[in-house]
């Protein structure tokens, strides 16, 4: 009888899925960037070798602390990294919230204040990538005007500001090789294909940073893709339809998770129905409480106070979000009515992670990384 391979027969999609959830295994858990940054550079190393594309890390892994860089207590801000495979696709996986990081609090409920998008994307250079600043939308701008959520180019900024190592044997020395993401993404000749990934706040980030970046000129050479999952409405009409313009999406594909270029989200999920107040939309903060969750008698009011301060975040940013495209999937649907924070905080647990990894098919993978991660931390610990 042959032997069998050592590692998980994944398709190209489904290897991709798994740099972008192993991102998000890091946000929570809490720890200095130093010791978190080794602990998930140490994982990588070992459990990549189980998926069949031979994936190496190419830059990084960051860990990106705004405050108390140093302290054991307070999970990441952002965390992200870039793995090349033998088939030149280079993937950049970026992380969604760490329940231990005010900071991402801001980077998702950061939607009451908005940036002009393109203004912002016009100052970007090979030297520099400014910090976002705030506009005063024009409600009859909406068609001709792109504008993000503060929040939201705060955690791009955050990608793309901040330097790792990159691995890269034509720099000289370790110094050489510590550059952002799109320096040593921009390095890479025309042959390789590079694919932004990431779920939740990641699922945001990623189509974010890569519309960014093509409109800064800054990937232009390379085939650019996205795959997302979970993430909120970005912004504004023009802004989706610059991002379905820039990365169109294979239509013929529809009602598979393996396609490029659409947010891919779990109909009972509540993250992705953010931020737009339109019932016309297909995500939309209405349907969490008319078509996602029951709450008991006891709860109900307290849904619905926080349903109506989330629709009041979307509206003071005077812009009307809109959804990027999307592809759905139906999980289990959630049992009702929900009795506690508890039954809400597990519902919302299974409905935003595991049903995305048992539908993708890599749950396997998700657990022997958890693990490794997991031991390894305390390892790291004594």
């Amino acid at each position: 009888m042959p032997s069998q391979p050592n590692w998980l027969d994944y398709n190209l999609f489904q290897q991709i899925y798994c740099l972008s959830m192993s991102a998000n295994i890091v946000s929570g858990h809490e720890g200095s960037e130093e010791t978190l940054q080794n602990v998930l550079q140490q994982s990588l190393n070992r459990v990549l070798p189980k998926l069949p594309g031979k994936w190496t890390i190419s830059w990084g892994p960051k860990v990106f602390k705004e405050q108390n860089k140093d302290s054991p207590k307070g999970g990441p801000d952002n965390v992200w990294f870039a793995a090349a495979d033998e088939s030149k696709n280079v993937c950049v996986a970026i992380a969604g919230t760490a329940p231990h990081s005010w900071a991402d609090m801001g980077q998702n409920l950061g939607v009451n204040k908005v940036v002009d998008f393109d203004a912002w994307v016009r100052q970007w250079s090979s030297d520099n990538i400014p910090k976002p600043q705030p506009c005063n939308p024009n409600e009859n701008d909406g068609s001709t005007v792109a504008y993000c959520a503060k929040g939201t180019c705060i955690g791009a900024w955050n990608i793309l500001h901040n330097p790792g190592t990159a691995a890269l044997s034509n720099c000289s020395t370790d110094a050489a090789k510590v550059m952002r993401i799109d320096e040593y993404l921009s390095r890479l000749d025309a042959s390789h294909t590079v694919v932004f990934t990431g779920h939740s706040l990641g699922g945001v980030l990623a189509p974010v940073v890569a519309l960014g970046l093509r409109k800064a000129n800054r990937i232009n050479v390379h085939d650019v893709k996205v795959l997302a999952s979970a993430g909120v409405s970005p912004g504004n009409d023009k802004l989706a339809r610059d991002f379905a313009e820039t990365f169109p999406s294979p239509q013929e594909l529809v009602g598979t998770y393996k396609v490029y270029n659409t947010d891919y989200y779990n109909e009972f999920d509540i993250v992705p129905q953010a931020w737009s107040i339109s019932p016309a939309d297909d995500r939309n903060l209405y349907n969490i409480l008319n078509r996602i969750l029951q709450f008991s008698d006891k709860l109900k009011p307290w849904a619905e106070l926080l349903s109506n301060i989330a629709m009041g975040l979307s509206r003071a940013s005077r812009i009307r979000y809109v959804p990027l495209p999307g592809q759905g999937f139906t999980g289990q649907a959630p049992s009702g009515p929900i009795q506690s924070w508890d039954d809400l905080r597990r519902i919302v647990g299974e409905q935003h992670s595991l049903a995305y990894w048992n539908t993708i098919g890599i749950t396997d993978f998700m657990r022997l990384f958890e693990r490794t991660f997991c031991l390894l931390e305390g390892a790291e610990a004594e």
